[in-house]
């Protein structure tokens, strides 16, 4: 039986064939549980800086390790790999993303 993992993000608010964008909030605190990156994707940075403190599981971290340290830029956008499973921590104020799922790359 396959451990049950949490969504990437808040809400997906557009679904076509070729991407999901999902909105992000998370506030002040909070933890965002274990799940897993199926798909590249884009991470919108709207607001907040963070550090957001991430845990990666299962060796997926690659050459970030097991533990990578975020801190977005509000205004500015990452591409991000797939094939991450990870934990992580808001340690920071509110943030707020959108994220762009590649479905197709």
């Amino acid at each position: 039986m396959s451990e049950e993992l949490a969504p990437i993000a808040t809400k997906v608010i557009f679904e076509d064939d070729d991407v999901r964008v999902w909105n992000q909030v998370v506030p002040a605190g909070a933890t965002i549980p274990k799940h897993r990156h199926d798909h590249d994707y884009f991470l919108v940075n709207v607001s907040g800086e963070g550090p957001i403190e991430v845990e990666f599981h299962d060796g997926s971290g690659g050459e970030l390790g097991t533990h990578f340290t975020y801190s977005p830029t509000p205004g500015t956008a990452d591409l991000v790999p797939k094939g991450h499973v990870e934990t992580a921590r808001n340690e920071g104020g509110d943030y707020h993303a959108i994220l762009v799922e590649l479905k197709k790359r």
